[in-house]
């Protein structure tokens, strides 16, 4: 059971460095390119820090973005 939380955990994080990647590099608009920048930053702390997913959710609720 715990293998399947832990798998599901990292694929939606890998899903969502890929989106926020694939955004911030892609797309024209800038308002969109910088908000992917910010998710992808705040999700790459997120998966490196010992408590960055903490702290990567209260970024993003402070940015308007969650």
């Amino acid at each position: 059971m715990w293998a399947w939380l832990v798998g599901g955990y990292a694929v939606v994080l890998a899903l969502l460095i890929g989106f926020a990647g694939f955004v911030a590099s892609w797309v024209d608009d800038e308002k969109k390119r910088a908000d992917a920048f910010k998710v992808l930053k705040l999700v790459l702390v997120a998966v490196t820090g010992t408590s960055g997913l903490f702290a990567a959710a209260m970024a993003l609720h402070q940015a308007g973005l969650m």
